[in-house]
């Protein structure tokens, strides 16, 4: 198997994005928040990235900044009142006085196209896969861990049902509900974390048929001798979590640093806009 491509396993979901958006009847519309104050350069890169794709998408996107958490939450709230507006992506982490999981629940649930807020996570927990199958109506999970199972599942050779999966990671936006998107599809799955001892990383690492490492230090290493021979291995870390040159020895499916898989990310997002965009007459006038 080869290096993994993220652009034609973009491709795909950004083709079919182009095809809902015609028979919608309406062009989708998204808000970007970021709070200057905090913004990192990872996150000002996703929203401009997200505004670049969403003009060549032919759909609307708008660029919202906050001075201060007040402004933030206020943002937020005109965001979710507002009708023309169909979802609602905050450039996270906010490194605010609230938290980050507590103001994923200040957006709304069916403007969500992040698949964040509690109650699409919870949908996630149960496995529920439409709010209403007559109208092909369906739930939305977040963009990054759907953007790893697609793209694991567009080579056949990796069977997630019965594999060994690692994630370095644990957080509410990758490892937790990855884990849960990975179980639910049949696969035994073990989350590590800062808190993980070196010595049992490195046994699970070891051990993984599917690994995904997402940790965001730059200091952070996985030694490529540790990766089992043929597994799959995906960075999904902005900075690079595990040498390329080693993988290309070892592993059966890797990522390289100029095609990670932040372009099925975004095109994730925008199918989660478009299922968002569906709930408008449904859900909300």
């Amino acid at each position: 198997m080869p290096v993994l491509d993220s652009q034609a396993a973009a491709d795909v979901f950004l083709d079919w994005v182009r095809q809902e958006k015609a028979s919608l009847g309406f062009t989708p519309r998204l808000a970007a928040i970021l709070n200057r104050p905090t913004a990192d350069a990872a996150s000002i890169e996703y929203r401009d990235l997200i505004l670049k794709d969403a003009a060549r998408l032919g759909l609307e996107a708008e660029a919202l900044e906050s001075s201060d958490e007040g402004e933030l939450f206020e943002l937020i709230r005109r965001a979710n009142g507002d009708s023309g507006i169909h979802g609602i992506i905050v450039l996270y982490p906010l490194r605010c006085k609230i938290s980050d999981e507590d103001v994923m629940d200040l957006v709304s649930p069916y403007k969500d196209p992040e698949g964040l807020h509690s109650i699409n996570l919870g949908y996630l927990i149960k496995f529920k896969q439409y709010l209403d199958e007559k109208r092909q109506v369906k739930c939305v999970v977040p963009a990054t861990p759907k953007a790893v199972v697609k793209a694991l599942q567009r080579y056949p050779e990796i069977k997630i049902d019965g594999a060994f999966v690692t994630i370095v990671n644990n957080s509410m936006r990758v490892g937790k509900p990855l884990g849960l998107m990975l179980e639910n599809l049949g696969a035994t799955v073990v989350k590590c974390y800062h808190k993980t001892r070196p010595a049992d990383l490195e046994a699970c690492v070891r051990r993984a048929d599917i690994l995904v490492t997402a940790v965001p230090d730059p200091k952070f290493r996985i030694d490529a001798s540790w990766v089992k021979p043929g597994a799959a291995v995906l960075d999904v870390s902005y900075e690079g979590n595990i040498g390329p040159a080693g993988l290309s020895e070892r592993a059966g499916l890797w990522t390289v640093p100029e095609n990670r898989l932040g372009k099925v990310t975004r095109a994730m997002m925008f199918v989660n806009l478009v299922y968002c965009a569906r709930y408008k007459g449904v859900f909300y006038d």
